[in-house]
């Protein structure tokens, strides 16, 4: 959404340079154009009013997903919400970034000097009243990140504190089990974790141990343990989901191991280039990748 707004900042800009420019500054401006530059503008100042009004639908949306959460609802709904809404506030950055360059083709149609004049001075004072608007928003967006990221943290930890309820595979009959039942499961389960993109560490607490209990349960020939051990391994694996809520956490994760790590300069630029790496994949949508940026976050730090 920032670089739609820099595209804007820079439309205006290139549209008032574009007047200067003009050969013709003694005539008069082209009425038409000018009357079409003033409703782009109008249209351009309803758009952003708009955005606003969005901005704070969306803010009042955040502000119920942390109620409900304190509460141990669910805000899987209001997510939605949250996220429909934020689609709708960078589509409309797109199109103020078009509106902007229909502007600057206006605009090198009008070649008075006095017109220029005019014009600009009231461009100047739209730009400083856009450019108080766009650092409230931007305020407002730090502010909105930072109650998330808070968000992601408690639920971690409310979900890390709650028993995980773990679909178990239907025990045999004769219950016994061998290696071809649970080397199989172990296989998956690490099939999945690498296609996924997921380390021992994203997973919750107690499965954090499941792997190393299978495996120490087969070294002692109890199979029925090894078995069930990664059975729970397998399915809270296939269960994990790469999204929203995955990223903030494992960012928060991350980031403060980076902040207790004594690191040279070198490695810290790298760790802070990956970090706003992670961010821009985060804000596109683009969880997978986000993650896959994570992930060479952690190998860093080791």
């Amino acid at each position: 959404m920032r670089v739609a707004r820099i595209v804007v900042w820079l439309g205006l800009a290139g549209a008032a340079a574009g007047c200067k420019s003009s050969g013709d500054v003694g005539t008069a401006p082209d009425p038409a154009a000018e009357k079409a530059q003033q409703d782009l503008l109008r249209r351009r100042d309803a758009l952003i009013a708009q955005r606003e009004r969005l901005e704070g639908e969306r803010q009042k949306v955040v502000d119920q997903i942390q109620q409900v959460a304190a509460t141990g609802g669910d805000t899987k709904e209001l997510a939605k919400q949250r996220d429909a809404l934020t689609a709708q506030i960078d589509g409309q950055s797109a199109e103020l970034g078009q509106m902007s360059d229909k502007i600057s083709t206006l605009s090198s149609k009008l070649d008075s000097a006095a017109a220029i004049a005019v014009r600009e001075d009231k461009i100047a004072q739209r730009e400083a009243r856009i450019g108080s608007r766009e650092a409230q928003i931007s305020e407002r967006e730090r502010a909105i990140a930072q109650r998330e990221a808070q968000l992601a943290q408690r639920e971690k930890e409310t979900c890390s504190a709650s028993p995980m309820i773990i679909q178990q595979a239907p025990a045999r009959a004769d219950g016994k089990y061998g290696k071809a039942d649970v080397q199989p499961l172990l296989a998956r389960a690490r099939a999945a974790m690498a296609r996924k993109g997921i380390v021992v560490a994203d997973l919750p607490g107690p499965a954090q141990n499941l792997e190393g209990e299978s495996t120490r349960a087969m070294a002692e020939g109890d199979w029925g343990k090894a078995y069930f051990a990664a059975a729970q391994l397998v399915a809270t694996v296939e269960a994990a989901k790469i999204d929203r809520a995955f990223i903030q956490a494992k960012t928060a994760r991350l980031s403060a191991q980076v902040k207790a790590s004594r690191l040279d300069e070198s490695t810290n630029q790298q760790l802070a280039g990956v970090l706003s790496d992670v961010m821009q994949k985060y804000n596109d949508g683009n969880f997978a990748a986000a993650n896959q940026r994570l992930n060479q976050l952690a190998a860093l730090l080791k």
